[in-house]
């Protein structure tokens, strides 16, 4: 099976396709091919998954197969799934990715959880919240939907990320996100915050040489710190005492061995934190509450 096929067949339902792109996914191995078969499909067609299913027998035309071919062989250069569609689902939102940045994932979802449940209460107060390293603006949307009378501050290094966090904002119509650029590392913003939420670049560099090509096609500056994965962390330690308010509480994802030794960081510069396990019961989210 391969994707001659698609050429030398004169015409393929919407069945066939996803039968054997399934197929011939599943050989290349892909995890869940019929799922990305299906998502690619989708794009290309403007058809829901569901509609899909209630368009088995559509004929495509040679254009549209002419785009599957060229999606499948984008998927087979290691370009992530994310990119090709264009969009990610976060939570509630499908934010727009049609800048090359920083791919939110589940953990990420955990994060943005824990913080509303421990807000939960104040979700009508007006705060200040400050969301380090917005990348798509997964964070920032979702807390900006939560705390509709709060201000969320979205900063990255990346203009690609102050863009993307921008556009996916307006396209949820979300007034109180308000996105700068700054080097955390180097400029510290100005105010005092209630919220600060963070999912840094936490990917030691020496782990990072060995990651799968498909992540690698993301910015790299938004997975590693080129270091040992902890200077964003040790930088939040020195900052976060002048920058969050004498109430404020900080979270912060961390990478999967890395949630005690972020603990000790903050504790000795005084702060009282707790940590959160996520979905593989891995210490994910190291986190001080002090309202």
């Amino acid at each position: 099976m391969s994707q001659n096929e698609i050429k030398t067949k004169k015409v393929w339902t919407v069945l066939e396709l996803i039968d054997w792109g399934t197929q011939y996914l599943r050989d290349k191995a892909f995890e869940s091919p019929r799922l990305v078969i299906e998502l690619l499909l989708s794009k290309v067609l403007n058809l829901s998954r569901i509609e899909l299913y209630l368009n088995f027998e559509k004929p495509l035309t040679s254009v549209e197969l002419s785009i599957i071919k060229s999606y499948i062989k984008r998927l087979l250069s290691g370009e992530p799934l994310q990119y090709i569609l264009g969009e990610v689902q976060f939570l509630n939102f499908k934010l727009n990715l049609l800048k090359k940045v920083f791919i939110p994932r589940p953990e990420t979802e955990i994060l943005v959880a824990t913080v509303l449940e421990v807000f939960k209460e104040l979700r009508d107060n007006q705060m200040k919240i400050l969301d380090i390293g917005c990348g798509s603006g997964a964070i920032s949307i979702a807390l900006a939907d939560f705390f509709r009378n709060s201000k969320i501050i979205a900063i990255d290094i990346d203009s690609n990320a102050i863009e993307q966090t921008l556009e996916n904002a307006n396209s949820y119509n979300l007034k109180n996100i308000e996105c700068l650029k700054i080097d955390i590392l180097k400029t510290i913003p100005e105010g005092n915050f209630d919220i600060i939420v963070s999912n840094p670049p936490y990917i030691p560099l020496a782990e990072y040489e060995n990651l799968p090509p498909h992540i690698k096609k993301e910015p790299k500056h938004s997975l590693t710190d080129g270091a040992d994965g902890l200077t964003f962390y040790r930088r939040f330690a020195e900052i976060f005492p002048t920058l969050l308010s004498p109430n404020g509480s900080f979270f912060l994802e961390v990478g999967w061995n890395q949630a005690e030794t972020v603990a000790s960081i903050f504790r000795e510069k005084g702060f009282d934190v707790l940590i959160k396990k996520d979905f593989e019961k891995i210490k994910r989210i190291v986190y001080s509450i002090r309202f």
